[in-house]
């Protein structure tokens, strides 16, 4: 389960807009007029039309909003039993990650007697995702329609639908209203962040296995917590520094009950996964593609990733457990930071390519050692 840290990668490309000179307004409808009969009538492109030339212009030349609008239009028009005129509304990108790129649109339906109409947003796969990305997404569409299920104190989106895209799987979900999660302590009036990230992780780790193994495949992950915490330490396996070797023995000393079952995970509990409401409603929880089964010291060591103080606060690391108790679970702060050795030792590894861009080794190595001096 050892990957990078991800962050979205905010961009400005979104579909072009219907500005400039030429449209006019007809009978209720926009034309973009190209001239005008000795009556006055605009004639040329209807809206409808015009979108529909262009989107096919661009989805030809591979244009992300157009395949994103394509995709939506695709889902509802052959949606069964539904007979409705598909409007995809104008489409924006969202943002970026390693293996995705997510884009959002309002579709209206006419008629919609069911009421699907609404906000939905379309998970492209960048032509760079690896392999692995296929079947992880997969799982990532069943288990949403399975969490859909579940009475949880979060709010999900729902999986609308996984159409091809090229030869890769494309996630259609419905839309989540909020703002994402500032990590940082004092950035958002009112709310702890530690309290938060406590709060849906507790709700996650507490879905029962059981309903997850009912008519779904193989949940992917680990049987223990011990299994997930072995399988990251091979990180360090053939690590010739002394530094790392060392990590590997404390760990080794610091491994989570034999005996305790794994949970699910949701496996990226960054703040711009999780999402606020305004009105008070529970937190949303997005990004599902690296849910999978494991130990919840995990999810915790995602947020706070060795660093001296978490939520930029004093004691931010404590307050994340104590908040986490307060939840009805338990987990010990050894067990947070084993899997914090292995995320940092796997950035250094990973840092020793320099093809892969990022912090020089020299940087990560000293993050690992700083973190490694306070635990051990």
């Amino acid at each position: 389960m050892r990957r990078k840290h991800r962050k979205w990668k905010h961009r400005e490309e979104t579909e072009p807009g219907l500005g400039g000179e030429g449209w006019v307004e007809w009978g209720g409808e926009l034309i973009w007029a190209v001239g005008f009969t000795e009556g006055g009538v605009p004639y040329g492109l209807t809206r409808a039309e015009y979108l529909a030339v262009n989107e096919a212009a661009d989805v030809a030349a591979g244009a992300g909003w157009a395949r994103a609008r394509a995709l939506l239009r695709t889902l509802f028009e052959h949606w069964p039993g539904m007979p409705a005129a598909v409007e995809v509304g104008r489409v924006r990108s969202l943002g970026e990650g390693i293996s995705r790129r997510a884009w959002s649109a309002w579709v209206d339906l006419d008629p919609d007697p069911a009421g699907m109409s609404g906000s939905y947003v379309v998970l492209l796969p960048l032509p760079e995702a690896e392999r692995s990305f296929d079947a992880r997404v997969h799982w990532e569409a069943r288990l949403l329609v399975r969490l859909a299920t579940l009475d949880l104190p979060l709010r999900l989106p729902r999986c609308a639908g996984l159409l091809p895209s090229g030869n890769r799987p494309a996630l259609i979900e419905t839309g989540l209203e909020g703002f994402p999660l500032d990590l940082r302590a004092g950035r958002q009036p009112g709310i702890a962040p530690w309290e938060v990230v406590a709060q849906v992780a507790a709700a996650v780790h507490a879905v029962d296995r059981e309903t997850l193994g009912d008519g779904l495949p193989r949940c992917p992950g680990h049987a223990t917590r011990r299994e997930h915490a072995l399988a990251a330490l091979r990180i360090f396996a053939g690590a010739p520094e002394t530094l790392l070797q060392e990590a590997h023995a404390w760990a080794l000393e610091h491994l989570p009950p034999a005996d305790e079952p794994a949970v699910l995970l949701h496996g990226d509990l960054l703040g711009q996964n999780i999402l606020l409401d305004l009105q008070g409603a529970a937190p949303g929880l997005i990004d599902w593609e690296y849910a999978r089964l494991g130990d919840p010291a995990y999810d915790l060591a995602i947020v706070t990733r060795g660093a001296r103080r978490p939520f930029q606060i004093e004691n931010g690391f404590g307050r994340l457990l104590e908040a986490y108790s307060g939840q009805g679970r338990e987990i010990r702060k050894e067990h947070v930071h084993l899997h914090e050795l292995c995320l940092l030792a796997g950035w250094y590894r990973e840092s020793l390519d320099g093809r892969l861009g990022g912090h020089p080794p020299e940087v990560r190595l000293g993050d690992f050692q700083r973190l490694f001096r306070r635990v051990g």
